[in-house]
């Protein structure tokens, strides 16, 4: 009865799965849910794991993206879970479908697993199947999908990591340690988010049973017995979250070491973006705003975020939810899930209490959490809430409970007279189906937005060219980016820069006005004097960057200076234009969502316009700005940069070897001495006067990139105003 009871519960997830995010399935191979953004990033990554697996490389590390320097993944959403429960549809029916199936399959397991826990909380199969309901159906999940969030889907193992806990708590064994620490780790692999909230998880519910009143038979022996006796109880959850934290080690340690070294781990977004993507109190009592009858009302309540996308603000509780949530608060068994929900709602409402857009200014404890190590880059408190509608999960299943039987805790065949068991089985098969259609009507998402995939043809013919090249899509920090992981599942080419979870660390984006240009379709100024046109194309055959994209996105087709570069690039050649992609859902309103039944004829959106560089015969030498130096800024009419302490680098890359004349304009307080060096050779030391100075120094430039180093003999006085390069000869 067991297995039958399992098999109408994973059923019934699944068909609820299909259900809410209609007409997806219709669409399984041909578009994807949502709002086309980070979705593209999401099949990039699974796309990317499967070439790494077949490749037999690092899957944490891939040259890809950021050429010519490749990048580490290790702060990327690369969520290996959805890779891996998906392969077998990835290999027979392709990339599309199996992300797709990744996301039905996170959300039938998410209900599944809730189940099981629930069945274990309340004892009751009815009931367990709303408490999956709950969690399965929830605003959150369903908003989640809308973003493309697949890693935040994969909510599954958190309930499974909950269960797996009070298993080693009540029935302690080595294995039983052991598979509840394997569950905790299960959440690594789906996001190190949900891998943080286990392990807090497993450390309230270890607190709870160690000073809560106590309700087993454990517990009251456990008194008996002392300190000692009650310490003893919880060592199972010690030794869970220890096996647990073994199994994740290699990949906290190394995460925390890109994390050190990469400065937008935690700071990216803004100094107000954490608090900004924190839970508003009112957001717990707002519909989703991807609902199809009161989704327009819920935008105009939650107009204190109207710039905030659907994903990151939903944390709707449910009418239903909530009522059945406060029937199951009768019995003292339900205490615990009280607390929990509470525990994680105030975890999500981030550094500062807000509601409806009343900024308090009173500081909330997760302000303490967020000065851990390596939790401060997490950015998005709302995402505890998560484990909150779990809580309300369990609330809700011992609600439907308590309805059913009048009962509050676990029930047994024997526990009633067998009349009120066959009046409580008709009352089950009216009652909890229509609980699950009022669930589902409370957060109904059909016909959920869907968006079909488009690939120009640019793309298809550079797959089918066998060369090894790079591309830069410009603008690459912008809106369009994950348009860029998506066109490269498929020509496989590297890119220049890359979305990415946190902008990584890029040096030529650091060092050349150029390539920063491009990656943002605005001016780059600087102190260096090269023009742009003139070197373009050495540059990009330096780096083996073969074709240059420019979309239409950010007014990028009327940053006409990008388009000259390009096009001397391509040695004046005329650009191909095409369209680029179809129109999709704006996720941060429910009026900016699209959600036709049918797919239909998309409507075509913006343009990218192709060039081919063309390899210069002689290519020139090109100057970079390395380290040392202070940001460029206006002085006057003039860009300038100062030396930040005692040296500062510049870089310059020849595809031969050159004779040439580096020329420095600067400025400088007091007459002092500049060294030049390159390694550990000292070139020369030039004596230099007080005020504004030219000075040139004759180089003999290797193939390659040369740094010459500048060092003053006074930290934080010379400024530069013009760098410049003079060509003599080839040797």
């Amino acid at each position: 009865m067991r297995l039958i009871w399992r098999l109408i519960a994973l059923l019934l997830y699944a068909g609820l799965a299909i259900l809410l995010t209609w007409p997806l399935a219709a669409y399984v191979t041909a578009a994807v849910p949502g709002n086309a953004f980070d979705s593209w990033q999401n099949m990039w990554n699974m796309w990317w794991l499967r070439t790494a697996l077949l490749e037999g490389v690092n899957p944490y590390f891939t040259p890809m993206l950021y050429h010519p320097q490749g990048t580490s993944l290790l702060l990327q959403t690369l969520n290996p879970i959805n890779f891996l429960t998906s392969l077998p549809v990835h290999f027979f029916f392709g990339l599309t479908a199996a992300y797709n199936f990744a996301i039905l399959l996170n959300l039938t397991l998410s209900g599944f697993f809730a189940y099981l826990l629930a069945e274990d909380v309340t004892g009751d199969r009815r009931a367990a199947l709303i408490g999956g309901v709950v969690f399965a159906t929830s605003g959150y999940l369903l908003a989640q999908v809308l973003g493309g969030h697949t890693h935040m889907t994969a909510a599954w193992p958190l309930p499974l990591a909950v269960l797996m806990l009070r298993y080693a708590y009540r029935r302690p064994s080595l294995v039983m340690i052991v598979l509840a620490g394997a569950a905790l780790a299960l959440n690594m692999l789906a996001d190190w988010q949900y891998f943080l909230f286990a392990l807090i998880w497993a450390g309230w519910y270890a607190l709870w049973m160690l000073f809560a009143p106590g309700t087993s038979q454990m517990q009251a022996q456990s008194k008996a017995n002392g300190v000692m006796g009650r310490i003893s109880t919880i060592l199972p959850l010690v030794g869970a979250v220890v096996v647990a934290l073994v199994l994740t080690s290699p990949l906290i340690i190394a995460t925390a070491r890109v994390a050190a070294v990469t400065p937008t781990a935690a700071t990216e977004g803004g100094p107000d973006f954490r608090r900004e993507q924190s839970l508003d109190l009112a957001d717990l009592v707002i519909p989703s705003q991807i609902h199809p009858v009161w989704g327009s009302l819920a935008e105009q309540a939650q107009v204190y975020k109207a710039n905030t996308h659907i994903q990151n603000k939903t944390a709707y509780l449910g009418v239903i939810a909530l009522i059945l949530g406060l029937l199951g608060l009768r019995g003292r068994e339900s205490l615990f899930w009280l607390v929990s929900m509470v525990l994680f709602i105030t975890l999500a409402l981030g550094p500062v209490l807000q509601v409806a857009g009343w900024q308090s200014g009173i500081p909330m404890p997760a302000t303490l959490l967020f000065e851990l190590p390596l939790v401060g880059i997490f950015r998005y408190p709302i995402r505890f809430v998560v484990l909150a509608v779990l809580a309300l999960a369990m609330l809700a299943a011992y609600g439907t409970l308590w309805l059913l039987t009048g009962r509050h805790g676990a029930t047994t065949a024997n526990s009633e007279p067998r009349k009120a068991q066959r009046r409580a089985g008709i009352a089950a098969w009216i009652l909890v189906p229509a609980l699950i259609v009022l669930l589902v009507i409370d957060n109904l998402t059909v016909p959920f937005p869907i968006v079909g995939i488009y690939i120009p043809s640019i793309y298809h013919e550079l797959a089918a060219d066998p060369d090894d090249f790079a591309l830069l899509e410009a603008p690459f920090y912008y809106t369009t980016s994950p348009f860029y992981m998506l066109y490269q599942i498929i020509h496989e080419k590297p890119l220049v820069g890359g979305y990415t979870s946190r902008r990584m660390p890029y040096t030529i984006l650091e060092e050349l006005p150029l390539i920063r240009m491009f990656a943002y379709a605005e001016p780059a100024p600087d102190i260096i004097a090269q023009d742009m046109p003139t070197i373009a194309a050495s540059l990009f055959d330096y780096f083996d960057i073969r074709y240059v994209m420019i979309h239409s996105a950010g007014g990028a087709l009327q940053f006409t200076p990008m388009q000259e570069v390009a096009q001397a690039a391509a040695g004046g050649a005329e650009p191909r234009r095409e369209g680029a992609t179809f129109v999709a859902s704006d996720a941060r309103s429910a009026s900016g969502l699209l959600r036709p039944l049918t797919l239909g004829d998309q409507e075509p959106a913006g343009a990218v316009l192709t060039y081919r560089v063309v390899p210069p015969s002689d290519p020139l030498p090109f100057l970079g700005i390395g380290e040392g130096w202070e940001a460029p800024e206006e002085d006057g009419t003039q860009i300038v940069r100062t030396m930040q302490a005692d040296a500062a680098t510049i870089v310059i890359y020849s595809a031969k070897p050159r004779q040439v004349t580096l020329t420095l304009t600067l400025t400088i307080p007091a007459a002092e001495s500049l060294q030049v060096t390159i390694g550990a050779t000292t070139l020369t030391t030039i004596p230099l006067e007080a005020g504004r100075q030219t000075v040139q120094v004759p180089l003999d430039l290797e193939a390659g990139k040369t740094e010459v180093v500048l060092r003053s003999a006074t930290s934080g006085t010379v400024q530069a105003e013009e760098v410049d390069l003079m060509f003599r000869s080839t040797p």
